[in-house]
């Protein structure tokens, strides 16, 4: 069955595409439970895992979280300041990042969003390397939407979302750049590079099934053939 990894700017559509991908599957999905499984193996708060993810810190990671699960609770106080891990912490907790996702590789139909999955997930016929893009002003239509169940007098303005959506396409670089040495922008280390923007969530994630049935033509068992 395969394993699907999804690299993605901020904002386009990455998590609704991977659950998408997952319900259509029947896979297993690892994005922000790849932080949990890392906190409960490293006996830490999962908050403390969040200082080390490829996240944004503070009230930002916790709206951005919300908006991802479709409820957004822009009342909750920022998380503490200085959830900076040692460098020792880091190596340590890179180390039981890797071994997630290399074991949910393993037991094959996942689908991976995120944290380098693309470059510890190695290239088989039962693996799909996925690259998510837009354009920035499409990402932000992508969040206005998104927040707009926020109260006006704590909504953020399309200024702000441009901030975040640059902010976390760099943290996310900066991510990629530390851990694996790499440019996640490097078109070589995928099989399928989307725009999102343009195709929307639903034609993308059809994309992405065609794809992985003519990369593996037994995904889907004997019962649905390739048209």
């Amino acid at each position: 069955m395969p394993v699907i990894t999804i690299s993605r700017q901020f904002a386009a559509a990455g998590g609704p595409i991977g659950e998408a991908l997952a319900r259509r599957f029947g896979a297993e999905l690892l994005d922000r439970e790849i932080v949990a499984q890392v906190a409960a193996r490293a006996g830490i708060p999962e908050s403390e895992a969040e200082g080390y993810d490829e996240q944004l810190p503070g009230l930002w990671q916790r709206l951005v979280s919300a908006l991802a699960m479709g409820g957004p609770d822009p009342s909750l106080p920022p998380l503490p300041v200085g959830l900076v891990p040692t460098a020792a912490v880091q190596e340590e907790l890179a180390q039981l990042t890797r071994a997630v996702i290399e074991e949910a590789a393993a037991r094959g139909n996942a689908v991976i969003i995120g944290r380098g999955g693309a470059y510890i997930v190695p290239r088989s016929r039962d693996t799909l390397h996925v690259q998510l893009h837009a354009p920035l002003e499409a990402r932000i239509r992508y969040l206005v939407a998104r927040v707009e169940e926020i109260p006006a007098d704590t909504r953020p303005d399309e200024a702000s979302l441009r901030d975040l959506c640059r902010t976390m396409d760099a943290r996310r670089a900066d991510y990629v750049r530390r851990m694996f040495d790499r440019d996640w922008r490097d078109p070589d280390t995928y099989d399928l590079s989307i725009d999102t923007g343009s195709m929307g969530v639903e034609a993308t994630v059809d994309l992405i099934e065609l794809a992985v049935r003519r990369h593996d033509p037994t995904a889907f068992g004997p019962g649905r053939a390739i048209p």
